[in-house]
């Protein structure tokens, strides 16, 4: 079985993305993925491990002035400050969690 985007040989039949054998579909094979009983694309490991990077990438460009905030797309500006926010309310974590590694490392 399969889905696609657009009409393409042997798919002889439509239904809406709204569809329940749809939404089954993709849940049932999301859900595999999940749990580690699908193959994980590469490129999509890919992505989820360049986003910090790109990430810290922007940050570096912001705070050299080489572009501004306001050069983005205002969702763009959206999600680049949600996600500053996200990470400023996790650094007290991080922080207790990297000290305590520390603390444990310095025991005989």
């Amino acid at each position: 079985m399969a889905i696609y985007r657009e009409m393409s040989a042997g798919a002889e039949e439509y239904l809406p993305p709204t569809h329940p054998a749809v939404q089954e579909f993709v849940q049932h094979n999301v859900a595999a993925l999940a749990n580690g009983h699908g193959e994980k694309p590469a490129m999509l490991q890919s992505d989820l491990d360049m986003i910090r990077v790109y990430e810290d990438l922007t940050d570096i460009l912001l705070s050299k002035n080489v572009v501004m905030l306001t050069d983005f797309p205002p969702a763009a500006q959206d999600k680049l400050m949600r996600r500053k926010r996200l990470r400023s309310s996790l650094s007290p974590i991080t922080e207790l969690l990297d000290s305590g590694d520390e603390d444990e490392q310095e025991l005989p």
